[in-house]
């Protein structure tokens, strides 16, 4: 019991317990408002050499600059892009282990690295998300320079604006870290900007970077590990998904690595662990999951570089892993190292007019997957018996052919949707008289229900009919009654994501 004088009365108890958490509530407030302001600075200080003064260039005028364009031009939700800030907390993604082990690391003054970013109408504040988050999350010692290309954008002040910016930003940094910007004048391509970049380094190491990333912590020292193990080691990140429409977040898949086909197809292949092996050790890959790597600087120019008759975009990866290989290389994918990525679903860039003579010499626009493997259930080729489900170019009409064409269609089954869809936006849908066709990708409930599949052991059943796709005859496709263990009824895709039903 209470006694006045000695112990407070038990409304006033109450009143100091509430006042308490009161007080606890507004101190975890402050904290958090405290964290917010540290990752994304509202203004910066920057100090011009030309005696102008200090004037204060918020971050938000430096993107208000962004030419107008619709999102659909980026291909990402450019209005979330623009309110993130230059730099937000990221979930850790990497396996525990990671974490609880040092890394052995080379002399700094050995292992230099340079940074090369190359792009083409990167929307200004994806870019610089792109460039504070490595700044921010890479030690200094190790990170010698940031090379920039602008492979001829449209917004042709970009890289003044930047430079301004950063020199005020980062001036504490300027005596160690080097800067160097260049812009195309006219359209290069990302391949041969890339050279373009490499040939300016100076650094041991050369990290080819795509713009629309954002490195997660401790990215870095896995790699350099590797690299210090082996001079003639070609080193990627596993790239943690960005979904191009909420931006969140997300972790890669470490079980999958990358493969291509006789056509130069690029394909994701599942990664079988051996005995003793962990999920989170560096592996070998037949090649790069894309634009992302790090390899000695020389070793890289040995090998003549990324091969300047590969136009604009694509194929680069695949040419570069054949020449390690020839030459003694060796390409690994290091778990341990993390960078975010935004996967677009299509490009979004034009391939700008080519005469008939290099036309020959370009990559196939559409041999790469756009969407990440974590949104889908299975792609690849679609193989019944010994052909390949087709969209021909012409006029889109299906056939079976010879899996081993040129141009042979990639299918990718929508792990969400369950719509089956071909690199050009175009899914297999049911219609009329249970006519199989393929229609423009449906975008909302209603027009998805005609193209919703299902996979049924290798079967293919479709959800509004409940009928299966079949090939009772050459070249003929049809919807009928399932059959379980009917061969014309089995079409297998070239990657399995998930088991099947």
């Amino acid at each position: 019991m209470f006694t006045s004088g000695k112990y407070c009365r038990p409304r006033r108890c109450l009143f100091y317990i509430i006042g308490f958490f009161i007080c606890q509530l507004i101190l975890v407030f402050q904290f958090i408002r405290f964290e917010r302001y540290t990752d994304t600075p509202a203004s910066i200080t920057l100090h011009h050499a030309n005696g102008s003064g200090n004037r204060f260039l918020d971050w938000r005028e430096f993107i208000s600059h962004t030419p107008l364009r619709s999102e659909d031009y980026y291909q990402y939700n450019l209005h979330l892009s623009d309110t993130l800030g230059v730099i937000r907390n990221l979930p850790s993604t990497r396996h525990y282990g990671c974490m609880t082990r040092p890394f052995k690391l080379p002399p700094p003054l050995a292992s230099t690295v340079s940074v090369v970013i190359s792009f083409h109408n990167e929307a200004r504040s994806m870019l610089l998300r792109t460039i504070v988050s490595l700044l921010r999350r890479t030690p200094e010692e190790y990170l010698h320079e940031l090379i920039l290309v602008d492979d001829g954008s449209q917004d042709v002040t970009l890289l003044d604006d930047l430079k301004r910016w950063m020199d005020g930003v980062f001036e504490a940094r300027r005596d160690r870290l080097g800067l160097i910007f260049r812009r195309n004048q006219k359209r290069m391509g990302l391949i041969s900007s890339r050279n373009r970049g490499a040939s300016l380094a100076s650094g041991h190491y050369v990290l080819f970077l795509d713009s629309h990333c954002e490195v997660n912590e401790e990215w870095l020292e896995p790699l350099l590990e590797r690299l210090a193990l082996n001079p003639h080691l070609a080193v990627s990140p596993l790239l943690d998904p960005i979904d191009p429409t909420t931006l969140s977040y997300r972790k890669g898949n470490e079980m999958l690595k990358g493969g291509f086909d006789w056509s130069l197809h690029f394909h994701w292949l599942k990664r079988q662990l051996a005995i003793k092996e962990l999920p989170e050790m560096p592996y070998k890959s037949p090649a790069f999951a894309g634009g992302v790597l790090m390899m000695s600087r020389d070793w890289f120019l040995k090998l003549g570089s990324f091969n300047s008759y590969l136009k604009i975009w694509g194929g680069e990866s695949i040419e570069l892993a054949i020449k390690l290989w020839l030459c003694g290389g060796q390409i690994e994918i290091v778990p341990c190292s993390r960078i975010g990525h935004i996967f677009r679903r299509r490009h979004a860039f034009d391939f700008p007019p080519q005469s008939d003579q290099d036309q020959q010499l370009s990559p196939a626009q559409e041999t790469y997957l756009q969407l990440h493997f974590d949104e889908l259930s299975a792609t690849g080729t679609l193989r019944n018996e010994d052909r390949c489900l087709h969209a021909r170019q012409m006029d889109s009409q299906l056939i079976l052919a010879s899996c081993y064409l040129s141009d042979i269609t990639q299918w990718s089954m929508l792990r969400s949707s369950g719509q089956l869809s071909t690199q050009r936006e175009l899914c297999l849908g049911v219609g009329l008289r249970m006519r199989i066709a393929l229609q423009p990708c449906g975008r909302n409930e209603t027009m998805r229900k005609s193209q919703r599949w299902l996979r049924l052991g290798t079967h293919l059943l479709h959800v509004e009919t409940h009928l299966c796709l079949d090939n009772p005859f050459k070249d003929r496709l049809e919807m009928s009654t399932c059959r379980s263990h009917a061969v014309s009824q089995s079409f297998q895709f070239a990657l399995e994501m998930e088991g099947q039903t």
